[in-house]
């Protein structure tokens, strides 16, 4: 019969103890707070000085402490502050033998430091939620955050097609399940696609090579060169007609224009043909195939002898000889 009275006594104990404990905490305003806080970090540096001031008792109660200076309600803003940690800190640091003793109470000064910082930087009054507001609305008004827009009409053709394309290739995709064969034919159909698109490229790049490398030949074309052609062309125009006189005689100023080009002499229209022999180098094949040249021309343009396509064709073989000597 006791036992049974006496549960119920001890619950009844037990509620009324713990709104007790709960109460048990100061309530301090953010000024006092501080104030407290320098009170406790003189007796940190005191119980350093000395062990005999380490005294527990004399750092108060835990403390509940409002930051907006509104008084206690529903609406204040509070935090509470518990200094079970420094006690115990005092306890052990009245030992003057414990070897931990300095950096302990190192310690609780840093701890202690810590909490003035953050108690210093909480404002005494509400935040201004309005202004704040209207700082932040007037920050997202520039353009850097307006992405929020219209689509243009081709974004949204591009949208269309997008969507278009997903549905093809889901379609394909439940196809693909009916018929395994669709998905390797599709994977080659692709790979042929690319390979032709690169054989195509290939193409048209090397005929725009070959484009650029005779129109590049056409202009590198020296003047020489091109008095050689003009000269030989002549030749066989006239070949063709059966002046075969005349066919010699351009072969052999085609020869002459081919040795001015390599710089074998200056230019000089007042030469003989003679001289241009003389010109050349002594004992070479150039000076051999050019005396051959010279002596057919003068018989046949000089000597007034006839001619015909077995001179003209004997000319033609020395000019060709005299271009790769």
């Amino acid at each position: 019969m006791r036992r049974r009275l006496l549960v119920p006594a001890l619950v009844s104990v037990l509620m009324v103890a713990a709104p007790l404990e709960a109460s048990a905490l100061g309530q301090s305003s953010l000024k006092d707070y501080r104030v407290h806080l320098d009170k406790l970090h003189a007796l940190v540096e005191s119980c350093e000085a000395n062990a005999s001031a380490c005294d527990a008792s004399a750092v108060g109660p835990d403390e509940s402490v409002e930051i907006r200076g509104l008084g206690a309600g529903a609406n204040a803003n509070s935090f509470e502050a518990h200094y079970d940690w420094l006690r115990d800190v005092l306890k052990s640091a009245r030992d003057a033998g414990n070897s931990k003793r300095g950096d302990e109470l190192h310690g609780a000064e840093a701890r202690l430091a810590e909490m003035a910082r953050e108690a210093s930087g909480v404002r005494g009054s509400a935040p201004d939620i309005a202004m704040a507001r209207k700082h932040a609305d007037a920050i997202l008004e520039h353009a850097e955050f307006a992405t929020v827009r219209d689509d243009s009409l081709w974004e949204r053709i591009a949208a269309l097609i997008g969507l278009w394309l997903d549905k093809l290739f889901n379609n394909v995709a439940k196809f693909g399940k009916r018929s395994p064969w669709i998905g390797p034919l599709m994977e080659w159909g692709l790979i042929g696609v690319v390979l032709l698109g690169l054989a195509l490229w290939a193409m048209r790049a090397l005929r725009r090579q070959r484009l650029a490398v005779r129109v590049e030949a056409a202009k590198q074309m020296e003047p020489w060169e091109e008095a050689a052609r003009n000269w030989r062309g002549l030749a066989e125009e006239q070949a063709a007609r059966g002046e075969w006189r005349e066919a010699v005689h351009c072969l052999y100023w085609a020869s002459i224009a081919v040795l001015e080009g390599r710089r074998m002499w200056t230019p000089n229209r007042s030469r003989t043909p003679r001289e241009y022999v003389r010109l050349m180098e002594a004992g070479s094949a150039r000076r051999g195939l050019l005396r051959q040249q010279t002596q057919g021309f003068e018989r046949v343009w000089y000597g007034l002898r006839d001619a015909g396509r077995q001179e003209y064709e004997r000319a033609l073989k020395l000019h060709e000889e005299l271009r790769v000597a």
